[in-house]
């Protein structure tokens, strides 16, 4: 997954997590992780937001990927008499000094995992050469990496992986550009429950609701997306939008 082209924000009153992004990818630092919990644009950010002129390129991690997402493989051309070099995310990323956006490292299988070491190493250290052509590659200026993950604790990511990454921020709000997507009177509530524990609910979830209650009503609407928490999230949007008048 690939976009090219640049998002940045000058509104003053942006929650604490998003001004601070803003800050750290405007003033020259290219290796960042964004936690918290799910559903509040970690990943959007990631690819969108800074210097992103030279493109940005997505790996998502799980158990059972392999390495052709990171660096590339041998796959059958079109003819099916031949094989041809498909380059991986990471390696597009190197070639065009572009962004690495990489999330839920920390579900990769060891394979894949040493390998993408070995793409966020530091740029004096860090090469990688072509299996057939024996071509050294190595990270071009402007290269940048954004880590995302679900993980809490910053202590259970391995040693290896989080010194490669000296910025951590905990994104626990949507972004307000997000939220804009959402009808007027859910947007409060929104952004209160993305990060209420055991009781949050994602944006997503809210997004949902408010394309399903244009045509089924609020509170058809609510028990399909909400179900035994339906009536709480009505209540709490009634409230709301009193407050709000």
């Amino acid at each position: 997954m690939t976009t090219t082209h640049t998002t940045t924000t000058s509104d003053p009153n942006l929650p604490e997590c998003w001004q601070t992004l803003e800050d750290v990818l405007n003033n020259g630092i290219d290796r960042v992780i964004l936690f918290g919990p799910p559903g509040t644009g970690k990943t959007f950010a990631g690819m969108n937001f800074g210097d992103i002129s030279r493109g940005s390129h997505r790996i998502t991690c799980t158990e059972d990927m392999t390495n052709l997402q990171v660096d590339g493989n041998f796959m059958p051309s079109s003819d099916g008499k031949s094989f041809k070099w498909y380059e991986g995310s990471a390696l597009k990323a190197w070639q065009s000094g572009g962004r690495l956006v990489i999330d839920e490292i920390d579900k990769a299988g060891s394979d894949v995992f040493a390998t993408l070491l070995n793409f966020l190493d530091t740029p004096d250290s860090a090469s990688w050469e072509h299996p057939e052509t024996a071509e050294v590659f190595r990270p071009q200026l402007g290269f940048s990496a954004v880590m995302t993950t679900n993980v809490e604790d910053m202590d259970e990511l391995p040693e290896a992986l989080s010194d490669r990454f000296p910025v951590r921020i905990r994104i626990n709000q949507p972004h307000p550009t997000a939220l804009k997507r959402l009808s007027r009177d859910l947007r409060q509530i929104a952004s209160q429950m993305a990060d209420a524990g055991n009781q949050r609910i994602s944006l997503r979830t809210f997004m949902a609701f408010d394309s399903l209650r244009k045509s089924l009503g609020d509170e058809r609407a609510s028990k399909i997306v909400f179900a035994n928490r339906a009536e709480g999230i009505i209540d709490a949007i009634k409230i709301n939008s009193v407050e709000r008048a």
